[in-house]
């Protein structure tokens, strides 16, 4: 997808329909092929009408989706073709879930995930999980799952990592624990939830630093509220959501983390593991 037409989506994302979110949504996932797509296709691929996708198009700026085209073009003739495609949309059988074509998406999320993750914004998600006073991760519903990962192994790297529980009803005594110095960690994609508007405007208010793995629909919602965007492709078959590319960012950013922090979290690891030893022991 050209540049100017993904950041566009991430400033109106949130004025969208939610007809509109589902389009936009397809769009962001299929980055890589919006040139070989026509715009009955995309309607077909994200359930809505073609009457939406026109409307989706001129909410965006554009007459139609052949200036988006055009755009496109422009663009990859200027800096290149792309160097990892991703999987178009026919190429998918529909209906129908096969080990070739789970492995074939997830292929596609995690490259587009980890070509387009800048090293600067890794690094410095890294170094604000690695100095932070303490570390608070959230997610909700399956979400929660990755979070719990998340909360695993970042404990066991350094002190002061609280897991949120998995009920926003409860968040409140929690943000009230949390001061300057602190990160939020956010298990964030769409659909988004919420219970994590007022998050953000917590962080911000009360200068808890942000990181969150995120789709990119969601990426300017967090770079608005001044948080580090961890942007995950998560496309799947049939188009529900798929965890391979989180769990991996979960895992990159855990071996960042190791880095920096060095000797001290490997002293932390082995005292964990000798503990463990001691507690399962008979």
């Amino acid at each position: 997808m050209g540049t100017l037409l993904a950041l566009r989506i991430q400033e109106k994302f949130d004025e969208l329909t939610r007809s509109e979110q589902k389009l936009a949504a397809v769009l962001l996932d299929h980055s890589d092929d919006i040139l070989s797509f026509s715009a009955k296709e995309l309607s077909l691929a994200s359930g809505v009408s073609a009457a939406t996708a026109v409307r989706l198009f001129r909410s965006l700026g554009y007459r139609d989706f052949n200036e988006v085209r055009l755009q496109a073009r422009q663009e990859r003739n200027f800096v290149g073709p792309a160097t990892g495609r991703g999987v178009s949309l026919e190429s998918v059988p529909q209906g129908q879930v096969t080990v070739a074509s789970h492995l074939q998406v997830e292929l596609a999320n995690l490259t587009r995930t980890f070509t387009a993750l800048q090293a600067a914004t890794l690094r410095q998600a890294a170094e604000s999980l690695s100095g932070a006073r303490r570390v608070w991760i959230a997610g909700l519903g399956a979400d929660s799952a990755v979070a719990n990962l998340a909360w695993t192994l970042f404990s066991q790297a350094r002190p002061g990592v609280q897991l949120l529980p998995n009920d926003a009803q409860s968040w409140p005594a929690e943000l009230a624990s949390m001061g300057p110095g602190d990160l939020m960690l956010a298990i964030a994609p769409r659909p988004w939830l919420n219970a994590f508007n007022p998050v953000l405007e917590f962080c911000r208010t009360a200068r808890v630093r942000l990181v969150a793995i995120c789709d990119p629909t969601s990426q300017g919602r967090i770079e608005r509220h001044a948080g580090i965007a961890l942007v995950c492709h998560m496309n799947q078959v049939p188009h529900t959501r798929a965890y391979t590319s989180m769990i991996s960012m979960v895992a990159l950013l855990h071996v960042a983390v190791l880095e920096r922090l060095g000797d001290s979290a490997l002293m932390r690891a082995q005292l964990i593991e000798g503990l463990r030893e001691e507690f399962l022991s008979d």
